[in-house]
């Protein structure tokens, strides 16, 4: 739904920018994230279920892992989505899966919709860790401003990631420091099959920024319309620098409706 133009900024401006540009000043992007580049646009009444799989290969310790994440998706006001996500992860090679975290996801769109020349947003997620093997993990929350544009039929999305463990993992040991990362989508509007290019980077901790540890991954994903309210995204990341993984295969299927 396109909402209809306003001209004068909303209260809720100011407050929305004075968030982000605190929340960068303390918070990445580990292996395991889900592979997603988001929209700052929030649609009014929309709801969804959502269930995300990937299969990657990582590159440091030669593992193997399956991700798997099932969220509900609720949109609470005119430019605010939240979300629910329960995490699952197979590291075994017997197949078995774990639960290992919950998730809460919050997304604020700042403008309307076309009001600037770039749509634009944030993102703030917390992570509740559940280790099945009963080990103390440090949650972790993420920001991310969310930028968009059209330029024809050509759609330009761009994802800053800052993340932040906090607590302590593990007794006597030290709490990483804030990351930094990226994702990016190129997308072609088409029906009833979008291509898209994404890219996905994560650049180390800001403290310790060096080559060595970048992390990146690039590739094509192919959005498909199955029916009115069904869509598949699926595609192939491959990595570019010698710390990636060396491949991460994803699908998230969504259930959208008013």
């Amino acid at each position: 739904m396109i909402r209809s133009v306003s001209m004068c900024a909303r209260p809720a401006t100011l407050a929305s920018l004075a968030v982000a540009s605190l929340s960068a000043l303390l918070w990445a992007v580990p292996a395991e994230a889900k592979k997603f580049v988001y929209s700052p646009i929030v649609h009014e009444g929309e709801k969804e279920l959502e269930y995300y799989v990937d299969w990657y290969q990582d590159a440091a310790d030669r593992t193997t892992a399956v991700n798997h994440e099932v969220e509900v998706v609720n949109v609470l006001a005119e430019h605010d989505k939240l979300s629910l996500y329960g995490v699952w992860e197979d590291r075994s090679k017997g197949g078995e899966l774990n639960f290992v975290r919950y998730k809460i996801e919050w997304i604020h769109q700042i403008f309307e919709h076309n009001e600037r020349s770039w749509d634009a947003g944030f993102y703030l997620e917390y992570q509740i860790q559940d280790d099945p093997t009963g080990v103390q993990k440090a949650d972790k929350i993420e920001f991310k401003p969310l930028l968009a544009k059209s330029v024809g039929k050509t759609e330009f999305r761009f994802n800053g990631v800052l993340e932040k463990e906090l607590g302590v993992a593990t007794a006597g040991a030290t709490t990483p420091g804030a990351e930094l990362g990226y994702a990016a989508q190129v997308s072609l509007q088409a029906r009833p099959v979008q291509p898209m290019l994404e890219v996905f980077g994560s650049l180390g901790e800001v403290r310790d920024l060096h080559y060595s540890k970048n992390r990146q991954l690039i590739g094509p994903v192919f959005k498909v319309g199955l029916g009115r309210r069904l869509v598949w995204e699926v595609g192939a990341l491959f990595g570019t620098t010698p710390a990636s993984e060396d491949v991460r295969i994803k699908s998230n299927l969504a259930l959208e409706w008013y």
